[in-house]
């Protein structure tokens, strides 16, 4: 079995990310590209930790998906993100599929991040425009 893990921290509280992993939106608005493959919640140890396991249809991959969420700093989450597959095999093609699945899943943690931060910034101006009005 094929293990890899990655640590990242991000300036977001736990309890946004693990609503955001849960998530399921992106498979109900574009099934088409989920066509062939399932993914289910395995374990889960609310606002801590979540584990995943996405198989294609011919079962040919299974990766196992385990999110770890620790609270780092106020409003910062350290995520340890282990994925493991069935696949022991050198397939160039097949580890090409698994490392861009993690380092897409890497990537869309980022980008949550970025607009948590957007958000947060936007509401301060929000309220920094608002309490300067003389009414």
């Amino acid at each position: 079995m094929s293990v890899t893990t990655k640590s990242i921290i991000l300036r977001i509280p736990s309890k946004v990310i693990y609503g955001a992993l849960k998530d399921t939106r992106l498979e109900e608005i574009f099934p088409e590209f989920f066509i062939g493959i399932s993914k289910r919640i395995v374990h889960e140890n609310t606002l801590r930790e979540i584990t995943f396991k996405t198989v294609t249809q011919d079962n040919q991959i299974a990766i196992y998906e385990t999110f770890k969420l620790k609270i780092f700093a106020k409003y910062k989450t350290k995520i340890e993100y282990v994925t493991k597959t069935n696949t022991d095999e050198k397939s160039v093609m097949i580890e090409s599929i698994i490392q861009t699945h993690i380092s897409n899943v890497l990537y869309a943690l980022l980008m949550l991040e970025t607009g948590y931060i957007n958000g947060v910034i936007e509401n301060r101006n929000k309220e920094k425009s608002h309490s300067g009005i003389v009414k």
